[in-house]
């Protein structure tokens, strides 16, 4: 699993998880010497839920050691509740099969690790959907020094969104959360000796996009009901032959709370002092999760409670001119043609199962 998002403390988990770089952990070891790291977050989509538990040192680098063995259960206002499933070393998935989510109700999560100790989150009532109303795209090019006698250009796609942020004066806070995916035809290759020829295959490559940036969005100070032309994602063309065949760009946008952009606003503040997202920052930053019976215990992390609706935007390598993008796979045999012409599910994270959403405003 390819995930995502931020990384001061949770970018650090979830590419600590995709590494594979885990050693089990019970936190009732040294619990006192650790803190608790929380991350995940619920929707109103009939979709799995992921949530992490890990653990951090207490200045908040977070410790490649999951903690396992957790009963993790999320409640309603009305009582209802249903729980997380572990599915790997610290992760838990929430399927809502009995439990449907809701604008307008409030939401809790509660956390029984094996040390007896229980967590809570700070109860949030789901905030109202807010639809996107366009989404689009523009080339940019960045002009880099990579040595003080060579200047560089890179091409780069930038994504944006105009969306409604008021309605009867109810203001909106929004993040945003971006994934992409790709054709791959293959071509007719000479088959291995006594095999029959293969019948060549579309792949769909599905990729997560790694922000470099937090992008938070508040209504507050905005005139006006709809924000327009706001950038979501930058994303860098390379390499081009990803983006030789229809390439999707996926803008799911989620309306939080005002809690949960206070938060992302603070961990987005302490990151630009340091650098990056990508940078540990000075000190760690509390989130909505306390222990129930000891509230003066430091626990890092948050879980969101939001609305999503997700819209869409694709290219063609056409769309990218004046961007040249070669045919990866030609049909010339003195042409080089790319490693994966013949066997697309050689491509990492690639499938045959064509997306749902593929056509999209178009038929290939």
């Amino acid at each position: 699993m390819k995930n995502n998002l931020m990384k001061y403390i949770f970018i650090c988990l979830i590419f600590l998880i995709s590494s594979g770089c885990i050693t089990s952990f019970d936190l009732e070891l040294d619990a006192n010497e650790f803190l608790l790291v929380v991350d995940g977050k619920i929707t109103q989509k009939n979709a799995s839920h992921e949530l992490f538990l890990m653990r951090s040192n207490r200045n908040g680098l977070l410790l490649s050691n999951p903690v396992t063995k957790a009963k993790v259960t999320l409640f309603d206002e009305n009582g209802n509740s249903e729980q997380y499933i572990e599915n790997g070393e610290g992760k838990y998935v929430f399927y809502g099969e009995s439990m449907p989510r809701n604008p307008g109700i409030s939401y809790f999560i509660e956390i029984e690790l094996q040390n007896n100790k229980k967590y809570r989150s700070r109860a949030q009532v789901m905030p109202d959907v807010v639809k996107p109303e366009k989404a689009y795209y523009e080339l940019a090019k960045i002009e880099e020094v990579d040595d003080p006698e060579n200047v560089i250009f890179k091409r780069y796609l930038n994504i944006f969104v105009d969306t409604p942020v008021q309605n009867n004066n109810q203001k909106y806070y929004f993040t945003w959360r971006i994934d992409h995916a790709y054709s791959f035809t293959e071509i007719q290759c000479p088959p291995p000796p006594n095999q029959p020829p293969k019948t060549p295959v579309k792949c769909f490559i599905s990729r997560k996009f790694i922000n470099d940036d937090i992008k938070i969005f508040s209504s507050e100070n905005l005139s006006g009901g709809v924000l327009e032309g706001f950038r979501v994602a930058s994303v860098y063309l390379y390499p081009d032959w990803e983006f030789y065949e229809k390439h999707f760009y996926n803008i799911a946008q989620h309306s939080i709370t005002y809690e949960a952009y206070t938060y992302w606003e603070t961990v987005k503040k302490v990151a630009q002092s340091t650098g990056s997202i990508f940078d540990t920052p000075p000190a760690p930053i509390n989130g909505n999760i306390y222990n129930v019976n000891d509230p003066d215990e430091r626990v890092l992390g948050f879980f969101e409670v939001s609305a999503v609706d997700t819209i869409r935007t694709y290219t063609f390598n056409e769309d990218l001119e004046p961007i040249s993008i070669r045919n990866p796979c030609p049909f010339e045999r003195y042409l080089p043609r790319h490693w994966a012409c013949c066997n697309c599910l050689t491509i990492p994270d690639s499938h045959l199962e064509r997306p749902g959403y593929w056509s999209y405003l178009h038929d290939e």
